[in-house]
């Protein structure tokens, strides 16, 4: 622990690196691969067929979370990039339930109060486009702008992407979080909701240092990722709350955005 702490205080002088092209190049084609291997996967959730799995999670309350492609962290030319694969179960709600409440943006900032300080709806064009801004509280004090797509798969299943199109660290940088896209994935079942969702995050080399020091204070990726799936559940069992549906008169989001998938840097 001693050990732990001296590092932290001596990484915390050094300065954050701007993020470079090559970095940004080398996120996209991982995103292009992992989007490609989520399209293709031939179950709709990990837990799937596996019975054990499905069991801690309906009878042990367990939130999961498991490595989505290899060891995290994935180096990248000045950045590192982590991806995880977390499920959760929610008993008693429904599909609908669990859709209105993520797509409520303007409360957000409610129903996760431990991550996200503020959110507000931009845009919204039918039932599956939005456009967002969010201020995260951890792992530092994090705006960014989102690009939402939802896609009802059929009557019992949803999935969603969130891309974030800008993320801006408020104060002091320590580039802990640059790109974060989350892909997920909702089923129901006459018992309740799965709940999955992959996240691929971005950090610089120094800011993934920090938050692999920083894991006992709750401000690595994985840790994130189960507090928002335990936040989802916590919002969705309390007894009498209610869900407000997108305002009226928001403009139209236009066209979704498009990656930019695996182009070389120019230089």
């Amino acid at each position: 622990m001693k050990l732990l702490l001296a590092l932290l205080l001596s990484a915390v002088t050094l300065p954050a690196q701007p993020l470079k092209p090559e970095t940004v190049q080398a996120f996209d084609c991982y995103v292009q691969s992992a989007e490609a291997r989520i399209e293709a996967a031939q179950r709709f959730l990990v837990t799937d067929s596996d019975t054990a799995l499905q069991d801690q999670l309906v009878r042990g309350g367990k939130i999961l979370t498991v490595l989505a492609n290899g060891p995290n962290p994935h180096k990248l030319p000045g950045g590192m990039l982590y991806d995880w694969i977390g499920t959760v179960f929610i008993p008693g709600t429904t599909l609908d339930r669990t859709v209105r409440m993520l797509q409520d943006y303007d409360h957000r900032a409610q129903y996760f109060s431990e991550i996200v300080a503020q959110a507000k709806l931009l845009c919204r064009t039918g039932e599956g486009r939005f456009r967002f801004t969010m201020q995260l509280k951890e792992p530092a004090v994090i705006e960014s702008e989102n690009d939402v797509v939802w896609e009802r798969v059929d009557p019992h299943r949803w999935r969603c992407r969130s891309i974030s199109t800008s993320v801006h660290e408020i104060g002091k940088q320590h580039n802990y979080l640059l790109r974060l896209n989350s892909y997920w994935r909702f089923a129901e079942t006459e018992k309740g909701v799965y709940v999955q969702g992959e996240t691929i995050t971005l950090s610089g080399e120094f800011g993934s240092l920090m938050r692999t020091l920083g894991s006992l204070a709750g401000i690595n990726p994985e840790k994130s990722l189960k507090k928002t799936l335990e936040q989802m559940r916590e919002s969705q069992l309390k007894p009498g709350l209610v869900f407000a549906g997108p305002p009226a008169g928001l403009p139209d989001c236009g066209e979704p955005y498009r990656a930019p998938g695996c182009a070389a840097v120019s230089r």
